[in-house]
């Protein structure tokens, strides 16, 4: 299945995600969570973002628009919106549920096997009442409190741009109390304490193999 235009994105942990087959997920402390923009971070390689949201778990209504160019800059009525660059091939990226094997694809301008660089504009509105919200379920009759639109159009890497930080759930992602910072760092320790386990298949890697046999090269 794949995503053109309004698409109602399954999200789960405060989260959906945006990723190329076989990327790795973002491996983020508590430090690097403190330093990002609230809203998008990607891995090292840029071939896997994760799109943070105020629904808990749920729905939440995204657009996706795919140009040819840049599209004009407004950010009047969205209260988060922030620009990134991710390494994708034309045959586009997963979205979905990072727990879910029902992720979907958005197909990109150009030729399918040719991997290059997107900018990528993430404006978000309505994480603040989805967050006092919880999950939002569709089916069960809730109404989506929560909107996205995800713009995409080829272009050179370029630096993370923050056109706009306005909500509270930004923030809060943005910032900490000296108490939870102590504690989280903790936690981070104790969980580097403990020995490595054997790697398990997890849900996305089922569905990107199932729906997927890309290899891709890596970035430039």
């Amino acid at each position: 299945m794949t995503l053109q235009g309004p698409a109602r994105v399954q999200v789960s942990h405060h989260q959906y995600v945006l990723l190329d087959t076989d990327a790795e997920e973002p491996d983020q402390d508590i430090d690097d969570t403190l330093a990002g923009n609230g809203l998008v971070y990607l891995n090292t390689e840029s071939t896997y973002a994760t799109v943070l949201t105020g629904t808990s778990y749920g729905d939440v209504d995204v657009v996706f628009d795919v140009t040819a160019s840049e599209p004009p800059l407004s950010v009047d009525g969205w209260d988060e919106v922030v620009e990134v660059s991710m390494y994708f091939p034309a045959e586009g990226p997963l979205v979905g549920d990072p727990l879910s094997e029902d992720l979907v694809e958005v197909p990109l301008l150009g030729d399918e096997e040719e991997y290059q660089w997107w900018r990528v504009r993430i404006h978000a509105r309505g994480r603040d009442a989805a967050s006092a919200a919880g999950d939002i379920c569709a089916d069960e009759g809730d109404t989506v409190l929560e909107q996205h639109l995800v713009q995409i159009w080829a272009a050179s890497q370029a630096p993370e741009i923050r056109h706009r930080l306005t909500d509270q759930t930004g923030r809060r992602r943005r910032t900490t109390s000296a108490e939870e910072y102590t504690a989280a760092k903790a936690a981070e320790a104790d969980h580097a304490a403990i020995p490595p386990t054997p790697a398990e298949e997890t849900p996305i890697a089922s569905a990107q193999a199932e729906l997927h046999t890309r290899t891709p090269r890596p970035p430039d």
